[in-house]
C-alpha cells in the first residue's frame, strides 16, 4: 500500500515552543542599515530595518497564535502517510449532490494560511451568493517539509510532490479525477499534476488553474511580444533570483542562521511578501499593509517556526533542481484545459499567451487589475470566483 488512512489532526503548540519563540525575537540585537534618502525606496538592500522593528513589536506585545491557531483549526484537518511521508492536509467537502474535488497547492514562503479566507468560498459558495451545486470538495495539503507536513530525508521537488498527491487524492481520499490549482511552487506541482498524471496518462487530473508561470514548455520566444517578454524576464530574474540560488544550491547553509533567529526567519520571508505582492493604496502610495496585515504575516512566519520547517522548506529548491527542472520534453504540452489567472502584480509574470499556448491548452484566460503573487490572499473572493468559474467551465 502507498497509502494509510487519513487521520484527524488538530494544531496545538506546546507554549513553551511559542514562549521560546518569542524570547528570542525580544532579545534580538538590532544592528545597521544603509541610510535611505526621504522618500527613497527602504525596501531597496532587502527588508526595511524600520518595519521589521515594528513587525516584531507588534508580534511580542500584540500578535496572538493561538487566535491564529483557532482560524486553522476551524477547518477539518488530516495526516495522512503517502509513499512514506506524512502529508498534513485540510479537507473541506462540498455542497452539492456530485461535488468536483479541487487540490489547492501553496508555495514557498507561504503555506495553507493562503487560502483559508476562500475554502469556504469554493466548498459552499451557496453561503456567498453562489450556488450550492458549484461547491467542491477542496484539498489543501502542506507540501513536504513545509509546516505541518512530514520532513523528507532529502530533498524532494515539485515533480515527486505531484506523484505523492495524485496518490493522495485518487488512493487516499478516492477521487477518481480532480482539477489543481496553484501559484509558485502550487504552479509548478499543479503543472505537473496536469502534465504526469492526467487521465491519459494513468492519473486524475482532468483540468488546472494556474496564477504563475511554472512548468513550461521547452520553446524559444518567437514574436516580438515574446521576445520583450523574455528580456524584461531576464532582468527581474537577475534582480530577485540571489534567494533562489542560494536555496537550489546550498540551503543547508542558510539554515543555521534562519533556524537559529526567529527575526532572521522574520525578515527573509517578509520581504517577499513585499516585493512580490500588490502594495497599490488607495492614495496611490505603496506599503506592505496595503496587501497584508501584521497578523496575516506573522501566522504564516509563525507556521515555519513552530514548526522548524524553514530549513526543510528551503529544500524544495534543490529538489528541483536534482529533478532536472521545470521543462516540459520538447513537442509536448499539457493536454489538460488550463485556466490562467494572471494578476499585474505577479512577479513572475506570464508571457504573452502566444507563448503559454505552446505548452497549455487554454480554456480561460483572465487579466486582473489588483493581486500579486500570494492571489488566494491578497484578493480572497475575487480569487475564489475566477476558479469557480473555470470549474465550471470545464466540470463534467
Amino acid at each position: 500500500m502507498s497509502a494509510s488512512k487519513p487521520v484527524p489532526f488538530r494544531i496545538d503548540i506546546p507554549q513553551r515552543k511559542i514562549d521560546a519563540i518569542l524570547a528570542k525575537v525580544r532579545a534580538y540585537e538590532w544592528h545597521d542599515m544603509p541610510e535611505i534618502e526621504p522618500g527613497g525606496n527602504r525596501w531597496a538592500y532587502g527588508a526595511d530595518m524600520d518595519y521589521m522593528r515594528e513587525l516584531c513589536a507588534w508580534w511580542t506585545e500584540r500578535f496572538d497564535w493561538r487566535a491564529a491557531e483557532r482560524k486553522l483549526n476551524a477547518f477539518p484537518q488530516f495526516h495522512a502517510e503517502v509513499d512514506g511521508l506524512n502529508i498534513h492536509f485540510i479537507h473541506v467537502k462540498g455542497s452539492g449532490a456530485n461535488p468536483e474535488s479541487l487540490i489547492l497547492t501553496h508555495g514557498w514562503p507561504g503555506s495553507v494560511f493562503e487560502f483559508l479566507d476562500v475554502i469556504e468560498r469554493l466548498a459552499h459558495p451557496e453561503k456567498f451568493g453562489g450556488k450550492a451545486e458549484d461547491g467542491m470538495n477542496v484539498v489543501v495539503p502542506s507540501l513536504p517539509g513545509y509546516g505541518f507536513s512530514g520532513k523528507p530525508k532529502k530533498p524532494l521537488g515539485p515533480k515527486a510532490t505531484a506523484a505523492l498527491w495524485d496518490k493522495l487524492m485518487r488512493e487516499e481520499l478516492g477521487y477518481r479525477n480532480y482539477i489543481a490549482q496553484g501559484g509558485d511552487w502550487g504552479s509548478v506541482v499543479s503543472g505537473w499534476l496536469a502534465y504526469n498524471h492526467s487521465a491519459a496518462k494513468g492519473g486524475g487530473c482532468k483540468a488546472v488553474h494556474l496564477n504563475m508561470w511554472g512548468v513550461r514548455p521547452s520553446v524559444l520566444p518567437e514574436t516580438e511580444d515574446e521576445q520583450k517578454w523574455a528580456a524584461g524576464a531576464a532582468m527581474t530574474f537577475e534582480l530577485e533570483s540571489a534567494y533562489l540560488r542560494l536555496q537550489m544550491t546550498k540551503p543547508q547553509t542558510l539554515s543555521y542562521g534562519m533556524m537559529d533567529s526567529p527575526v532572521g526567519a522574520a525578515a527573509w520571508i517578509t520581504e517577499k511578501f513585499h516585493g512580490w505582492s500588490d502594495r497599490r493604496g488607495k492614495d496611490g502610495g505603496e506599503h506592505i499593509e496595503n496587501a497584508f496585515t501584521k497578523d496575516q504575516l506573522l501566522t504564516n512566519i509563525m507556521i515555519y517556526l513552530v514548526t522548524d520547517t524553514f530549513g526543510t522548506a528551503t529544500w524544495f529548491y534543490r529538489g528541483m533542481m536534482e529533478e532536472g527542472g521545470t521543462n516540459m520534453a520538447p513537442g509536448t504540452k499539457v493536454e489538460v484545459p488550463t485556466g490562467i489567472a494572471n494578476f499585474p502584480k505577479e512577479f513572475l509574470v506570464f508571457p504573452p499567451r502566444s507563448m503559454v499556448e505552446k505548452g497549455y491548452n487554454i480554456a480561460r484566460w483572465t487579466d486582473f487589475e489588483r493581486g500579486g503573487h500570494f492571489a488566494a490572499l491578497e484578493t480572497g473572493a475575487v480569487f475564489a470566483d475566477d476558479v469557480l468559474a473555470f470549474v465550471n467551465q470545464v466540470k463534467g
